[in-house]
């Protein structure tokens, strides 16, 4: 597979999940995943294929540096982070989020342990619950207080590797598909095979049921019915009240226009 992820667009929505789009095989059924299921229905509008290959047509594909000339003044990660944890990072990279200078650097750090479609796949006709899962195992996990980076376990490795993420379930399900599944594979050959159009096709059916922007910070570090029941995956009153009343999402709160600038001192208001 891992040509596939070497040839994906990384350009588009926010994130791009690989996960199912057959060109109307139908291939989905009522056991796959609420996503794969969505995207074998999708109707893209003619913008979004127009946009789609659009973009396809100008992917160029990214090339990290390993040695560069002068070392970051902070510190690396060792190992370093892996790609293809999420069927989303096949086509984008461990660090997605790119374009708000302002929030991308905490955005980037979420994605180690909140999985994508959390974020990015919000149907409004359903109710998904959230939980957290293993990707190492392939299997959901028990509720643990243990992995919220809020002064405990920071150094956790399975952190670290984003091995547990917070990410969606429908109906006691998983409401998201996993690399090197048969329907993966048969996305993968699809775009293999597929010319300019075809891909469009295929990118814009894969992003139709995501949302591009995903919730606002203050969704989830809130007090007023957030987004995530901290409860339930696991933490105490004390981390619960720590996420809620973060202070860097209410920085944020502060700015009233993308141009505005405050100053780092305001941080401590």
């Amino acid at each position: 597979m891992s040509w596939f992820f070497e040839c994906l667009p990384r350009q588009g929505y926010g994130v791009l999940l690989c996960l199912s789009c057959l060109g109307g095989g139908g291939f989905a059924t009522a056991g796959e995943p609420l996503f794969v299921q969505r995207v074998e229905s999708a109707v893209p509008t003619q913008e979004a294929l127009t946009k789609a290959e659009e973009q396809v047509r100008e992917h160029k594909d990214v090339k990290l540096r390993e040695k560069m000339a002068v070392p970051p003044f902070h510190k690396r990660v060792e190992p370093p982070l892996r790609e293809g944890e999420t069927y989303c990072q096949g086509c984008h990279r461990p660090q997605p989020h790119g374009k708000k200078l302002r929030t991308r650097s905490f955005l980037n750090m979420h994605s180690r342990y909140i999985a994508c479609e959390t974020c990015h796949f919000r149907p409004e006709d359903v109710r998904l619950d959230y939980r957290w899962f293993d990707y190492a195992a392939r299997r959901p996990a028990a509720p643990d207080g243990g992995r919220f980076r809020t002064g405990r376990n920071i150094d956790n490795s399975a952190l670290i590797d984003g091995q547990f993420k917070i990410a969606p379930f429908y109906h006691g399900e998983p409401a998201f598909a996993l690399p090197g599944t048969a329907f993966a594979e048969r996305v993968a050959g699809e775009w293999k095979d597929g010319d300019l159009p075809a891909r469009a096709q295929l990118k814009a059916r894969l992003h139709t049921p995501l949302s591009k922007e995903g919730p606002a910070c203050a969704k989830c570090h809130t007090e007023d019915t957030p987004l995530l029941d901290l409860a339930a995956l696991g933490a105490d009153s004390r981390q619960a009240a720590a996420i809620r009343k973060h202070v860097i999402p209410q920085f944020f709160d502060r700015y009233k226009s993308d141009d505005e600038r405050l100053k780092i001192i305001d941080i401590l208001r």
